[in-house]
């Protein structure tokens, strides 16, 4: 029978229990009235048991141990998070308090409202200045009511009930930069204000705080109509203009106080991203943000549905066309200085907004000579050269400064210079780099710059075929020195077979040449110096990889400072309207050469200018290569390249069209390097450096040890002036064979030969000016060319 509890005495211990599992007097039963017991259950008066956590958390156990492993991390992570997110809003609370308590709030009246930005050339004088300071000023009570709804509709609907900020959409703002994400809005009309007239626009958690505590000390210190007064007259709507009433003329050529609501809607449509939402520039998106405007009026009580199906899409005016230096090829270089600031953190609206001082690195008179060299060569061309396109650019070997740029006429239009396309021969300098450079380090067999190669043409290297020029030799040995002359594909064809295609891009790479394609190439992105596979050939060595002209420039400068590469760069120092220095170039040399690797390039390039007629004035000692990419199975030419350095300046000139076309120079005969980019080349150079002492340039070979042997007599060095193709050189049919890559990637055809006279008289020279005799010839394997459009052709 059940244990029997008597009077006066203790309950009896269970049967099996210990003295731990007892309950105490006094502890476990529900008393009358709500009081707490021992049990563990709360009582009628809400108090909690003291056993009342064990048994939550027993419940709990038992609920996580039914869940899955996956799920039961989840979860866990879920809960850090929660923390690590509560912590980060207490941290930002306190921090935003903190700065509330100490930051100082200027005047509106006090604050500097300068736009203008000044660019300078690099000493100092100016180029052109920036932005306009169309501003003009206007009381609240001259912009009609609608138009301050229609602002309010787009940018800031709580404007007269919030407190200044939007803590929604600071603190979503703050986390997504933290999280990395791309820079967030959620501002308020007080918050852009401030941003505007008081901070600038980098994208950091400190600048949002102070954001957020000036806006609302602002709210305290003025009313909402003063605050939209201020915001409305230093706003940027684009078109130069500044403030509500510039933009009223700029948009619509009235003042602000005629503004019609579809016009006022209209100028707050675009506030949110001027250059976007201008219906000049983009009409349907700028259409798309006015109806939001006007469908925001309707929704905020602002504007009747009656009458908002009454409006109508307003028209605007032209943009007033400004005459500035910009408008030529300057305004490539703002491009290009626009862009390298941007990487540097200064975006273009601190350009609009802080009068900043752009101090750029063009010389004024290398620039002034290379407008008067492109001048000078391309000004009166004949109807069948309207198509060609120049280009040139100077680099400062000892700096990386661009000192002159030209990349066409149109300030706003295509930059040649930023173009990427084949170089030809003019890559052959990174073959002999990468061939010197193992020498140093040992590989064998070794080669240096008087190393003698077969330069027989055809030949067959690893499967593909190389030809020569037909006006070049067709046979006989050659060092290496005179093979860069004499310009033989078969010859560098081979050194990058044994020096190993992937090596001669790796040296490229080091010396200048991008890795990667920019924005302005045709795959961007995508890695340089490869075929269309991803791979590399042979055909690299001869520069049938595209390029850009001012990379070559770089690349050269390289060989020019002894192996030291420096980045190109055109921005020296920026200053902001206080003169406080804001940006400062600082050099970043990097040694990617031995000085004596640098040292033999550059003097197996020293007999090309004047072997090519572009021996300076004075017959004052530079290193040179020229290239020419020919059209194949036509004799014709698509590119042509001079580039070129002494110690002072390193140039890179570049002639070719929009397209894979045929060019000429004036005489109807297809374009080589050395003609027309050549003849610019010499121009700039005479006159950068006519009043410059001649640096010192190589004159000794430095690296002797492995294959070398003395020089060897070449065959006479053909004249390199241009004429039309000779049907003396018909091309051989050759027996199809597969593309070997989707880029220009083949050997030359039999282009036409650039002697303005009969073909040289050697017999070197005249070897190639024969057409095969019998079928066997004609489709032997070292006659064999892919069928692709654009192929180098050697000679220059």
């Amino acid at each position: 029978m059940p244990d029997e509890v008597r009077p006066g005495q203790p309950p009896r211990r269970p049967s099996g229990h210990n003295a731990t599992n007892a309950p105490k007097p006094g502890v476990g039963r529900r008393r009358a009235g709500g009081a707490a017991t021992a049990g563990g259950a709360a009582t009628a008066g809400g108090a909690a048991p003291k056993g009342w956590w064990r048994k939550r958390r027993a419940v709990k156990k038992r609920r996580l141990a039914k869940m899955s492993r996956k799920r039961r991390v989840a979860r866990r992570i879920g809960l850090i998070l929660t923390w690590l997110l509560g912590l980060f809003a207490v941290l930002v609370t306190v921090s935003a308090v903190a700065i509330y308590q100490f930051v100082d709030v200027p005047s509106p009246e006090s604050l500097v409202t300068n736009q203008l930005a000044t660019l300078t050339y690099a000493d100092g004088s100016t180029i052109a200045t920036v932005g306009s300071e169309n501003r003009v000023s206007v009381p609240l009570s001259q912009v009609p009511v609608p138009v301050r709804d229609a602002v309010i509709a787009a940018e800031d609907r709580g404007f007269y009930s919030e407190p200044g900020i939007s803590v929604r959409g600071t603190l979503r703002a703050a986390v997504n930069d933290l999280k990395g994400g791309s820079a967030q809005g959620g501002s308020t009309i007080t918050q852009q204000y401030v941003k505007n007239a008081y901070l600038n626009s980098d994208q950091t958690l400190t600048r949002k705080l102070k954001e957020a505590a000036i806006s609302l000390k602002l709210s305290r210190e003025y009313s909402k109509d003063e605050i939209l007064e201020d915001y409305l007259n230093t706003i940027y709507f684009g078109r130069g203009a500044y403030g509500i009433e510039a933009a009223s003329e700029a948009y619509f050529g009235i003042s602000v106080d005629k503004l019609s609501v579809a016009q006022g809607a209209l100028l707050a449509a675009v506030i949110k991203s001027p250059e976007y939402y201008d219906p000049r520039i983009t009409p349907a998106a700028s259409k798309d943000r006015w109806t939001y405007v006007v469908d925001g009026m309707v929704s905020t009580g602002k504007l009747t549905q009656a009458a908002r199906d009454a409006l109508k899409f307003p028209t605007t005016i032209k943009p007033a066309a400004t005459s500035s230096a910009l408008d030529g090829p300057m305004g490539l270089v703002w491009t290009q200085v626009k862009a390298e600031l941007a990487s540097d953190g200064i975006d273009a609206s601190e350009i609009n907004t802080r009068g900043l001082k752009i101090q750029t690195t063009i010389d004024k008179t290398a620039e002034n000579a290379a407008i008067s060299a492109i001048g000078q060569t391309y000004s009166n061309l004949q109807s069948f050269q309207k198509n060609l396109r120049p280009a040139l650019t100077a680099v400062n070997p000892a700096s990386g400064a661009v000192v002159a740029y030209y990349g066409g006429s149109n300030g706003t239009g295509l930059d040649y210079a930023q173009s990427w396309r084949p170089p030809g021969s003019s890559f052959k300098p990174y073959v002999t780099a990468t061939a010197l450079t193992q020498n140093l380090a040992g590989k064998t067999p070794a080669y240096n710059i008087q190393s003698v190669f077969n330069g027989a043409s055809p030949q067959t290297i690893d499967g593909q075929p190389f030809e020569n020029d037909p006006t070049d030799p067709s046979s006989g040995s050659y060092s290496l020195t005179q093979a860069t002359t004499l310009s033989l594909n078969t010859v560098f064809g081979k050194l990058t077979s044994l020096v190993g295609a992937q090596n001669v891009v790796d040296t490229a790479h080091a010396m200048g040449i991008p890795t990667t394609q920019t924005s302005t190439g045709p795959d961007p992105g995508a890695k340089t110096l490869v075929s269309a596979a991803g791979t590399t050939d042979d055909y690299v060595g001869i520069g049938n990889y595209p390029v850009r002209v001012l990379d070559q420039a770089v690349g050269y400068a390289t060989l020019a400072d002894g192996g030291l590469y420096r980045p190109s760069y055109f921005v020296s120092k920026v200053t902001d309207a206080k003169g406080n220095v804001i940006f400062q170039h600082e050099d970043n040399a990097k040694r990617v050469l031995d000085p004596k690797v640098a040292n033999d390039t550059t003097l197996a390039m020293e007999k090309v200018a004047p072997t090519s007629g572009l021996a300076l004035f004075d017959n004052r000692t530079v290193a040179a290569k020229t290239g020419t990419v020919g059209i194949q199975n036509t004799g014709d030419s698509s590119d042509g390249w001079t580039v070129g350095f002494t110690p002072q300046i390193s140039v890179s000139s570049w002639v070719g069209s929009d397209k894979v076309e045929p060019i000429y120079n004036s005489d109807h005969s297809s374009e080589y390097g050395r003609d027309l980019a050549g003849n610019a080349w010499k121009l700039f150079m005479d006159s950068y450096l006519q009043n410059t002492t001649a640096a010192a340039m190589p004159t000794t070979q430095e690296i002797y040890q492995g294959t070398s042997g003395p020089p060897v007599s070449a065959t006479p060095t053909p004249s390199k002036t241009s004429t039309a193709p000779s049907s003396a050189a018909p091309t051989p049919t050759p027996t199809p064979t597969p593309t070997p890559s989707a880029t220009p990637s083949a050997p030359p055809s039999s282009s036409a030969p650039p002697s303005s006279s009969a073909p040289p008289t050697s017999s070197a020279a005249t070897t190639t000016t024969s057409a095969p005799t019998s079928s066997a010839a004609a489709t032997t394997t070292t006659t064999t060319k892919p069928a692709v459009p654009v192929v180098p052709v050697g000679g220059g």
